[in-house]
């Protein structure tokens, strides 16, 4: 099974408001440290605005942020929410498969992916960002929140 760009991008926004220290990033700066579309990613954004998973706030200082504890969020629930789920078109009950019924294919596609969503349950955001100083280190290039700019006029004072 292959998830689409759209979870993927989901994905890695929820790690990154999971280890950035700021209560609020603009997705701006989000799209930027994974060098992609800001008009995609806030696509992405309303979409977990709308399952729940991330607030958002309009405005100077505003931003997306986590609206759970990542220890709450699976990342079955996130794939449930933005993946389509209907293997074939038989999982589709407006689908119009000729075989539906005698055919063998159903139970064992439904059986796969409910295993696949059954261990996806078993991970939570917080599992997916254990190696925080590591995935810093890669989006922020050092161990500081994504916001130099307030260490930096600190540096400057001392």
């Amino acid at each position: 099974m292959q998830l689409t760009e759209k979870t993927d991008l989901a994905l890695r926004l929820l790690i990154y408001l999971t280890i950035t220290d700021e209560p609020r990033v603009s997705v701006g700066t989000i799209a930027h440290a994974f060098g992609a579309s800001e008009a995609h990613l806030s696509k992405v954004a309303q979409a977990l605005v709308h399952a729940g998973f991330i607030v958002s706030s309009p405005g100077r200082g505003g931003g997306v942020g986590l609206a759970k504890s990542p220890e709450s969020i699976t990342i079955g629930a996130v794939v449930r929410q933005l993946e389509p789920m209907n293997l074939v078109e038989c999982f589709n009950l407006q689908g119009n498969c000729p075989v539906f019924g005698p055919c063998g294919l159903h139970p064992a596609l439904r059986a796969a992916r409910d295993a696949f969503l059954g261990v996806l349950d078993g991970a939570t955001l917080s599992a997916a960002a254990a190696q925080r100083v590591g995935l810093r280190q890669r989006l922020f290039g050092d161990r500081r929140a994504p916001d130099h700019r307030r260490a930096d006029e600190g540096e400057r004072e001392s």
